[in-house]
Order: C-alpha cells, then sequence, then structure tokens
C-alpha cells in the first residue's frame, strides 16, 4: 500500500492530481495550520492574482498532495484512493465557494 507511485509494479493508473488552478483552496485558510499565512479576507498571502502560489516550490506539505501522502498517508491509504479524496475534496470546496 505505501509504494510510491511510478514504480514499476504499483499498477496506479493516474500519477497525479489535476488541479485546474481555480485557487479556491487557497481562498478558505482560516481554521487551518496555514492560517498564520491568512491575509484579512481569508486567502493565503502567496496566492497570486492569476491564482498561483508564489511559493510554489517551497510550499508546505500540507499544500503538496504527493508529498502529503508520502509523509503522513501513504502506509494508510493507496496513492488511487488519496487522489480520489482529493477530487471530492475539490468539489466541496467549490460547492461552498460558490454558495459562500
Amino acid at each position: 500500500m505505501g509504494s510510491y507511485p511510478g514504480k514499476p509494479g504499483h499498477g496506479c493508473v493516474r500519477m497525479s492530481f489535476k488541479c485546474d488552478k481555480c485557487g479556491l483552496c487557497c481562498r478558505m485558510i482560516r481554521g487551518t495550520p496555514l492560517e498564520k499565512w491568512a491575509r484579512k479576507d481569508g486567502s493565503c498571502r502567496h496566492l497570486t492574482k492569476d491564482n498561483l502560489c508564489d511559493i510554489y516550490a517551497k510550499r508546505p506539505t500540507i499544500c503538496n498532495v504527493r508529498r502529503l501522502w508520502e509523509v503522513q498517508f501513504s502506509k494508510t491509504v493507496t496513492w488511487e484512493r488519496w487522489l480520489r479524496l482529493q477530487e471530492e475534496s475539490c468539489k466541496i470546496i467549490k460547492e461552498k465557494g460558490r454558495s459562500g
């Protein structure tokens, strides 16, 4: 279960989470471990006007789908399941963003 995606024999069909760069996950960081970086409006101070991260190469583990899985979840959740969970979370954030 803890095999790294991309290693021979892992059987992983998809290799990554497909982010559409809507920026909503970076606009709702109050109440998260990233709150210290929140602007007054609740968005991350590293979110640029074009919905990119100005510290992307050095972003925190919680902001990196693959690294967070490797560090905290790879022994208990398969990569495929992790990707599905991220997609489900993304849908919930988008629904919350539309209604809020």
